[in-house]
């Protein structure tokens, strides 16, 4: 009774009192108490852990500071629901994961779907014409090497085998190669980064080194399952296979075979290479995500690609992918010469979603027949909206580095920093009408 209320301090014109106003956070719970159990204890709002998610890509905010600031600023706290200021704690950052997880993508899709279904109540959503392009999202990751995937594969081989000789005694003894490995590496990334055949020599011991202790924890395995011992068994027999996989194709980027299904990355393995035909950098491990936005600047719909696809066969599912986000199919696709196709596809594309127009400029020296209408060139005029929406979603919310983990966290980072686009966007476009 004797605390401030919000509503007297705070000045409301402020730019997320006024995006709350626009969010119908009551839905947002029907849509979601789904995936909470009545039995235990309480879980956070679902409110507080949408809002903090959407503040945390606003703001371009990992999960420790984004907690710091909801326990700081009273305008987040008020976003996210509160009436007052709270002076205790709220939550912890391993709450947002856990949400994260309880959710999964379903939980995010049907949160888009509740935005822009009151969205699209309001008259601030438009679906007429469509922009779809695809951008790269590259992973948190290091560079991969040769020379340090098998020593991490090592390492991680020898740290699961430490931790299985604190409750089993080992019949043999196991080498693990620790201090020449680590000297071998230094040698292959310090000294022989320009001489190519002194670092193939080097890959060459890692490899031989990390082919030993993998050989050494299969014999561990099977007498790890014949005690009895299966959950140590699992664990380690699971990094085997990694590093088995990882001296394959080693053996074959040595030997100058492609390499199919490579592993990057220890800790994710469904990173692909992608390459988007630039200078700088030639090529990213990351996932490919198509967008497709509307002429107001909204992110209507996205997906994530784990493999390098073509820009053209990403089209159709970005306009299906319109419909079910939004309800309403765009009756025009804009787009740039990367999902050019010939003119008898284009005209079964327009057909079967039924477009009355397709707007993509043609390859080579010959024009599109209709590059001359003016409804075209303006179309075309209005593509180029998308690529500075793509810098400010990798730039200011944090797009340009996926930090979650796995195929799950790459579609959540899309998601939670297209929502936190459009949160921003949709403010001035209310405010326009």
């Amino acid at each position: 009774m004797l605390e401030t209320r919000f509503s007297e301090v705070l000045n409301p014109d402020h730019e997320l009192l006024r995006a709350a106003k626009l969010i119908d956070w009551d839905k947002l719970h029907e849509a979601l108490s789904s995936y909470y159990s009545p039995v235990g204890r309480l879980g956070k709002p679902i409110r507080l852990m949408v809002g903090i998610h959407i503040l945390k890509h606003r703001y371009n905010a990992s999960d420790e500071t984004a907690v710091d600031m909801l326990h700081e600023n009273a305008y987040w706290q008020a976003f996210c629901g509160y009436e007052t200021f709270q002076r205790g704690k709220i939550l912890d950052s391993t709450t947002l994961v856990k949400f994260r997880n309880r959710i999964g993508t379903e939980g995010m899709k049907r949160i888009e779907e509740v935005l822009f279904a009151a969205w699209g109540k309001m008259g601030l959503v438009k679906t007429r014409q469509v922009i779809v392009d695809t951008t790269s999202q590259p992973k948190d990751i290091a560079y991969p090497t040769d020379a340090d995937l098998l020593y991490r594969a090592r390492k991680k081989i020898v740290k699961i085998v430490e931790r299985v000789r604190g409750e089993v005694a080992l019949r043999k003894p196991f080498r693990t190669f620790a201090r020449v490995g680590k000297k071998t590496l230094i040698t292959v990334k310090k000294f022989y980064r320009r001489n190519r055949e002194k670092g193939q020599e080097g890959v060459e011991k890692l490899k031989a080194m990390t082919s030993s202790v993998v050989r050494q924890a299969e014999k561990l395995v099977k007498s790890l399952y014949g005690r009895g011992k299966k959950d140590l068994a699992r664990s380690l027999n699971k990094a085997v296979a990694q590093g088995r996989k990882i001296v394959a194709q080693t053996e074959q980027a040595l030997s100058g075979e492609n390499v199919k299904g490579r592993i990057y990355s220890l800790h994710e393995t469904d990173v692909a290479a992608i390459k988007k035909g630039k200078h700088h950098p030639p090529c990213e491990f990351d996932s490919l995500v198509a967008l497709a936005m509307n002429d107001s600047g909204l992110i209507l719909a996205h997906r994530e690609y784990q493999r390098n696809v073509a820009d053209v066969k990403t089209l159709p599912m970005m306009l299906k992918t319109v419909g079910e986000t939004v309800g309403i199919p765009p009756k025009e696709a804009v787009a740039d010469r990367g999902f050019d196709q010939p003119l008898k596809s284009q005209k079964k594309l327009r057909k079967k979603w039924n477009l009355e127009r397709l707007v993509i400029p043609r390859k080579g020296k010959t024009p599109h027949p209709d590059s001359g209408e003016t409804w075209f060139r303006k179309a075309l005029r209005k593509r180029t909206a998308i690529e500075p929406v793509i810098g400010h979603l990798k730039n200011d919310h944090r797009m340009n580095r996926c930090r979650y983990k796995g195929v799950q966290g790459d579609t959540a980072n899309v998601t939670w920093a297209a929502l936190a686009w459009n949160t921003k966007k949709i403010i001035q476009l209310a405010a326009e009408k």
